[in-house]
């Protein structure tokens, strides 16, 4: 029995760039959301979300990469034609909203990927190997862990809804909020306290305040792989920098 359990478990490693450790990750995850914070230009800004897309595409991640991709496209489409729309108070807010949905799509298409192709037991190996303390680890693992438990309840939420005949579009989520706070996020919150009761009961039972040295049955090690992708992330997002505050972006784009 539990050999069959261990087979289980290790038939669902992921391949090519999901397969990397955790702790690269994260780090590739870090630098993405300063780097998108600080840059100006649309043109490297979307070289940054074309590179990682691909990057995620190669890694168990090919639908979710476009999606995202067409989104920032659609997203700075919009926003540029704002720039053609004056209206005193609304064309500000809007390009402000538009700018900052701009800067957090890498963020959130790097890190909900991370979600999806990492472990928790990996990543709270990973994060004990990095000598961080408890008080750090187990809130990042139960928050890793709570957000796709969210979307469950969430989805769960609307087909109890499709059944009751009710349906739930943007449309109306912006016409009429007060049906939303009633028929979505009351019991959406109801469940995330039942939820969080269920986590730390789980977590209990799994020993996750333990100060003992943890074991996982992936492999879990920060190889060359690791080091040269974290290497060629660092130099391709500081050359993003470079070209974003430096006039040789605007010759090279002007050339081609």
């Amino acid at each position: 029995m539990e050999e069959s359990i261990k087979e289980i478990i290790t038939q669902r490693q992921f391949k090519r760039t999901a397969a990397l450790d955790p702790r690269c990750k994260v780090a590739l995850l870090i630098l993405i959301g300063c780097v998108s914070y600080f840059l100006n230009g649309e043109i490297c800004s979307l070289v940054l979300v074309a590179s990682f897309a691909l990057f995620i595409a190669v890694g168990n991640g090919t639908k979710w990469a476009a999606k995202m991709l067409i989104f920032y496209i659609v997203i700075a489409y919009l926003n540029a034609l704002l720039r053609y729309v004056s209206i005193p108070v609304l064309s500000v807010i809007m390009s402000v909203f538009g700018v900052t949905i701009l800067k957090l799509v890498p963020i959130a298409m790097m890190g909900i990927w991370i979600l999806r192709t990492t472990h928790m037991d990996d990543l709270m190996v990973a994060l004990q190997r990095m000598r961080l303390p408890q008080a750090v680890t187990i809130p990042l693992v139960v928050m890793f862990r709570y957000i796709p438990t969210l979307r469950i309840e969430y989805r769960m939420i609307r087909n109890t809804m499709d059944i009751r005949g009710i349906s739930d579009t943007v449309w109306k989520q912006i016409t009429h909020p007060l049906s939303t706070i009633e028929y979505i996020l009351i019991p959406l919150l109801m469940r995330c306290l039942k939820v969080t009761d269920e986590l730390a009961a789980s977590g209990t039972t799994r020993g996750l305040e333990l100060e003992e040295r943890r074991y996982a049955l992936n492999p879990v090690h920060f190889s060359w792989k690791e080091y040269m992708v974290t290497a060629l992330g660092i130099a391709f997002l500081a050359g993003l920098l470079f070209l974003d505050y430096t006039s040789i972006g605007e010759l090279i784009i002007w050339r081609v």
